[in-house]
């Protein structure tokens, strides 16, 4: 033979079967709970309990460490319904309920149908001394407290704003609500009429969460919302903390059928290429003179020696040079010679050093050309020119018969890039280049005289 368990209270108290002799339970005040342990059976189906409210107030009402499907109501005075909890099975019953005037009021322990017996603790846990109105929801549905069984709240429409009011605490501590949406729109979400910290969010149909309202203690919350696509969408009201409990309205007003997209980003501009330089011919010019204070070298023409002067020439590499010669006295007419030099010596021909290009005639009115598809009047030596980076240029203006003075103008010029003359004296530049065009390229400075 098994044993049985005793209760927690005499199975055969019937003393508290009727209103009229419900156990008195004492006097609700806010922040001390109150509870009582009691058993239903066949023998003792249902349990009465008094208690007094002094001062308005809300009260958490539980039915707790239940072993089969019992209910609890709560009476007021003349034993009109206030409050009721009635989950199936053996679910604790947890609800609110609201003592708004000061009186006796009633709870009632039952069984859901005969045949059920369990042991219960009923609890009751004031929580606040000023009564909020009654919300216009049941405070003991927890049916919508997951986000697969909603509340629906019908179709969000254009100017037609939906409320709804219930009730958050330790045996309810979150509120799931549906929407639909038929079109794009606006609305203002709003939680409001709070005596406690609740939060609510708003999410997709995905469960995204797309936007929320987390204003501290008892603050209101608002905020917009774009329900940008047709379909359904969720609510989430919920306890910032455990041990919080308000009642709540909750709101939402459509304002707008007409969402306007974000402009789509602008696609990023093209850098603009930088233009293509148009070839610029460029040109250098000296005016100059040959007498007997120059240096005397001799020449290739005959072996007497003659007076000179001298020039470094520098250009784009690789560029064809154009060199022309003009005389200004009757009877001068000089040769030009151009000698390549190697880098880092001085300025100085070898003795029967050959030059690289040299002319003595030029025609179209200049006395010596060295240029392209110019015939030079030189055996065996070149008039056309370009220039290596690898070596210095050294431009020599020579004559053997002078006048008292030789007076000449010495043109230098290139297609494109840059092009300069510098005088030289005994091996040396004597003077600052005189530059034509973007002498930056082979690193000379923009120093000098233009002509």
């Amino acid at each position: 033979m098994g044993t049985i368990n005793a209760l927690q209270v005499n199975i055969t108290d019937n003393s508290n079967d009727s209103i009229n002799a419900a156990t008195p339970l004492g006097t609700l005040f806010p922040e001390i709970p109150i509870t009582s342990l009691g058993t239903i059976n066949d023998f003792d189906d249902v349990d009465f309990y008094r208690l007094t409210v002094n001062t308005p107030l809300n009260s958490g009402i539980a039915l707790q460490n239940l072993t089969g499907d019992l209910d609890v109501a709560v009476l007021d005075n003349n034993g009109n319904l206030i409050a009721s909890g009635n989950n199936l099975g053996a679910s604790n019953e947890a609800f609110q309920a609201s003592f708004s005037t000061p009186g006796e009021y009633f709870i009632n322990v039952f069984q859901t149908s005969p045949g059920i017996a369990s042991d219960y603790e009923l609890g009751l846990f004031p929580a606040s001394a000023s009564a909020s109105a009654s919300a216009n929801v049941n405070t003991t549905d927890n049916s919508n407290n997951n986000l697969n069984t909603p509340t629906f709240l019908g179709t969000l429409v254009p100017e037609v704003p939906i409320t709804q009011l219930a009730t958050i605490n330790d045996f309810d501590t979150v509120d799931f609500y549906r929407v639909t949406v038929n079109q794009p729109l606006t609305a203002g979400i709003a939680l409001q009429n709070l005596t406690g910290d609740l939060d609510v969010a708003v999410l997709d149909s995905n469960r995204n969460l797309i936007a929320s309202g987390d204003n501290l203690g008892t603050s209101n919350e608002a905020f917009q919302v774009a329900f940008s696509t047709p379909g359904e969408y969720f609510i989430d009201v919920f306890q910032n903390a455990p041990g919080i409990a308000s009642n709540y309205e909750l709101a939402l007003f459509p304002a707008s059928a007409d969402i306007i997209p974000p402009a789509p980003p602008v696609p990023p501009v093209p850098p603009v290429p930088p233009p293509v330089p148009i070839p610029q011919p460029v040109n250098v010019s000296i005016n100059s003179f040959i007498d007997n204070t120059d240096e005397a070298v001799r020449n290739l023409e005959d072996t007497a020696f003659v007076f000179k002067e001298d020039y470094l020439l520098n250009a784009t590499p690789n560029t064809p040079i154009r060199i022309d010669l003009s005389s200004r006295n009757l009877g001068f007419d000089p040769l030009l010679e151009v000698y390549q030099i190697p880098q880092d010596s001085l300025l100085q021909t070898r003795q029967g050093q050959i030059p690289i290009a040299a002319n003595d005639n030029g025609g179209g009115g200049v006395d010596a050309r060295i240029a392209p598809e110019v015939i030079s009047d030189i055996p065996g030596i070149s008039s056309e020119l370009t220039l290596s980076p690898e070596f210095n240029y050294l431009l020599r203006v020579t004559y053997t018969e002078l006048p008292l003075i030789g007076s000449f103008t010495l043109n230098a010029s290139v297609d494109n890039g840059f092009v300069s003359l510098t005088r030289v004296l005994l091996g040396n530049t004597i003077a600052q280049p005189i530059i034509g065009g973007d002498s930056l390229i082979n690193g000379l400075s923009n120093e000098g005289n233009f002509f």
